[in-house]
């Protein structure tokens, strides 16, 4: 892959996990549950997708669906994840993301891992175990394994979008279609409930950026990068989004999960610079 080509991909994962950033604060500012909140911004996500790939042509396989259900289970249990814990935890756990990529090399490519990533793993492991102990009773649990849950198969996104038989458009498309039928079936079993008309505005219209252009820069990022520095650089969203809830929430971590968290992050900036220093 060539290097401007991969700078290019870099960038647009970026600006995706820049606008990423802001969807666990309008989950929370609104009073919508997490299912009406996924369901509306990714029928927005919809529209832009077929705007900006309109006559293009898609290549439909069973990994573009077996990747598409895996990215919207991804998007569903991070919205609702927000709903049950805090902004900064949902995004510490999604983002232990990097760890599963590389056993995922590992098992499903037979990769050997290299000594630093075993010990990123280890790390990594180490600082959820810290993590979730200091969490315990805190009555974010249920939002907490959410939150790992959506790290976990949001690893398995950026795994499987980025094999060469993948269509990262088709998988987006996937999502958002599936994620959209789950919130219209909230909206319809809610039998009217969600009136508001401001809350409303608040939602489509973070739809259209954080998860519609987000969502396009996605689809065209993944296919100029490596999975692994596609998942890396989208790190970025673990230092904006608490610090957008920590001024707009006055949300904080506690001392020990700041711990867990740092131990996490650390591993990865690690892998990183190794991951960075290999390809140059």
């Amino acid at each position: 892959m060539e290097r401007n080509v991969r700078k290019k991909g870099n960038l647009m994962i970026f600006g995706t996990a820049f606008l990423w950033s802001f969807l666990g604060i309008i989950t929370k500012t609104v009073s919508f549950n997490g299912l009406v909140v996924a369901g509306s911004t990714s029928l927005m996500a919809l529209a832009v997708l077929i705007l900006f790939n309109r006559g293009r042509r898609l290549h439909w396989n069973g990994l573009a669906v077996l990747t598409g259900v895996v990215a919207a289970a991804m998007n569903l249990s991070f919205f609702l994840a927000n709903k049950y814990t805090t902004v900064a935890n949902a995004i510490v756990l999604q983002y232990c993301s990097p760890v599963f990529v590389l056993l995922y090399y590992r098992f499903f490519q037979k990769r050997r891992l290299k000594k630093q990533q075993v010990g990123v793993v280890g790390l990594c492991l180490a600082g959820l175990v810290i993590f979730f102990a200091n969490q315990l009773g805190s009555g974010n649990m249920f939002g907490n394994l959410l939150a790992l849950f959506s790290g976990v198969t949001f690893a398995g996104c950026f795994y499987l979008n980025a094999l060469p038989d993948n269509d990262p458009v088709c998988t987006q498309l996937m999502q958002h279609g599936l994620c959209a039928l789950a919130g219209l079936g909230s909206i319809v079993l809610s039998a009217g409930k969600f009136r508001d008309m401001g809350e409303w505005g608040i939602v489509l219209a973070g739809g259209l950026l954080c998860s519609g252009m987000a969502a396009e820069l996605y689809a065209e990022g993944i296919q100029r990068t490596t999975a692994l520095n596609a998942n890396l650089i989208a790190m970025s969203e673990v230092i904006m989004a608490p610090l957008w809830s920590f001024v707009i929430f006055h949300e904080a971590l506690g001392g020990m999960a700041a711990l867990g968290a740092g131990l996490m992050i650390v591993a990865i900036l690690y892998e990183t610079w190794f991951e960075a220093r290999d390809l140059a």
